[in-house]
């Protein structure tokens, strides 16, 4: 369970007023909005030796003849991770190795018709590609736009049943938890799921739909497995505000238009950076948690930035940036991180940590989004 601490210190750049907030995180007059200056006041400094190739905290992330041929180079990323992580990414990425991201950011389901589309016209724009749906990764590569890539870290993936496949990875962990505006919210402050189902909060519940995606689906999962179908229902018994986005479910809590949320703790927890009266709950019961997929591309196998940039997201410098935004890493052989010094999400192996797999995915997915469904009244 989380304790008060008190507001996160202001990121310069991006304060941004509570009653007109716009989760957008970009700062006006700063080149890239102001996430160099965010990227490393949010995680430590790293030790980077190019010497003989590109060794980042003791880790080598490319060999000499890698690294010389990455030079100068830029990523084409395509993504359906938040604009705002993936920004952070980038500065932080462009901080260690000096090399630049092209970022295509779209929802997951716009992003796989998009990538589809350009393959089948081959002409296909992406080095990387970022899915949050376990069916569109695996279409991906059922459809070749994912080829075989090996990283320097895949026996210690492998070995830690971080979820490596033959053509794409688990890159790390979306985690959904619960927050509140504690400028609405002042005295008995929630701190467990059933605060979910307080009367006191009736009418100024947000949920996001379970239809919006993979994220939500285990939410779903998780609330059903741990808390109970009734749990759902009462739930709906709030008379919820019901979001098709996470990001608009974030900026309603932030200008009060809803006064306590279950939501993506990494688009929340980015909100509260830029100075939204956020606070983030990490309940006893654990966080419901899904696969961030990534793979490589025929293009991104040609392109040695781009094997740079698959390296270095799975190394320790990599992961630990991802963990300071509110992330879980897929690797466990790390100390804790935690997200702006503040918040400590459980480890991936943690008893608290309610992975929803790419098994019972296909097997609960269906099911779970009509319970969901029937409790909520949602027809969408």
């Amino acid at each position: 369970m989380t304790t008060r601490k008190g507001r996160l210190p202001r990121l310069a750049g991006a304060l941004v007023a509570a009653t007109a907030l716009v989760v957008t995180l970009t700062a006006c007059g700063q080149e890239g909005g102001g996430k160099d200056e965010q990227a490393r006041e949010l995680y430590r400094a790293s030790e980077v030796d190019t010497s003989n190739g590109l060794v980042i905290d003791g880790e080598l992330v490319a060999d000499k003849a890698l690294w010389d041929a990455a030079k100068g180079g830029v990523v084409k990323l395509y993504s359906g991770t938040g604009k705002e992580a993936e920004d952070l990414t980038a500065a932080r990425f462009k901080q260690e190795t000096g090399l630049d991201i092209e970022l295509t950011r779209l929802p997951t389901n716009k992003l796989a018709e998009r990538v589809l589309s350009e393959q089948g016209a081959g002409k296909l724009g992406a080095d990387i590609a970022r899915v949050t749906d376990p069916r569109v990764a695996k279409q991906f590569s059922e459809q070749g736009v994912f080829v075989p890539y090996a990283t320097p870290f895949d026996d210690v993936l492998r070995q830690q049943n971080t979820g490596l496949r033959e053509t794409y990875l688990n890159c790390y962990y979306f985690v959904n938890a619960m927050g509140y505006n504690d400028a609405i919210v002042e005295e008995d402050r929630p701190t467990q799921w059933e605060d979910l189902i307080d009367p006191k909060y009736k009418g100024k519940l947000g949920v996001v739909a379970v239809t919006t995606g993979g994220t939500l689906n285990a939410l779903a999962n998780f609330q059903i497995s741990t808390l109970g179908e009734d749990f759902l229902k009462k739930q709906g018994e709030q008379n919820p505000r019901i979001f098709d986005s996470t990001s608009t479910e974030v900026d309603a809590l932030a200008r009060g238009e809803i006064s306590i949320a279950s939501l993506s703790f990494n688009n929340a927890f980015a909100a509260e950076l830029a100075g939204a009266p956020l606070e983030l709950v990490i309940p006893d019961k654990g966080v419901s948690a899904s696969e961030n997929l990534m793979g490589m591309t025929a293009n991104g196998l040609a392109n040695p930035a781009a094997q740079v940039f698959m390296n270095w997201t799975m190394s320790k410098s990599g992961q630990g940036f991802a963990a300071a935004q509110g992330f879980v890493p897929a690797r466990t052989d790390m100390d804790p991180i935690k997200a702006g010094d503040k918040y400590q999400l459980p480890h991936a192996n943690s008893p608290q940590f309610h992975l929803f797999t790419e098994e019972e995915y296909d097997e609960f997915a269906a099911r779970d989004e009509e319970i969901w469904k029937q409790a909520f009244g949602y027809m969408g």
